[in-house]
């Protein structure tokens, strides 16, 4: 499977991810639960926030974080810790 084919694997099962917990967050947010599920799963790295994140580090989390990733944060780290592909899909 071609790398970019995985990533819009992540973005799919981040959407469906937050819709599952009735959230309808952002393209941007999106994105981020992606990157955070990506990076622990060592598909790609995420950038600063992100790496608070999977750090388990809120100060660093909250000082790196934009407006909307603030108001996100929860569905966020739950994507982290629990949106999971299914081994089928790699």
């Amino acid at each position: 499977m071609s790398e970019v084919n995985i990533i819009e694997q992540y973005h799919i099962r981040a959407k469906e991810f937050a819709k599952s917990y009735g959230e309808e967050p952002s393209d941007h947010i999106i994105n981020v639960m992606a990157s955070a599920m990506m990076t622990r799963d060592k598909v790609l790295q995420g950038g600063s926030f992100v790496q608070a994140v999977v750090d388990n580090d809120l100060a660093s989390a909250v000082s790196r974080a934009d407006s909307e990733c603030v108001k996100n944060l929860r569905i966020i780290t739950l994507a982290y810790r629990f949106g999971q592909l299914v081994e089928s899909e790699f």
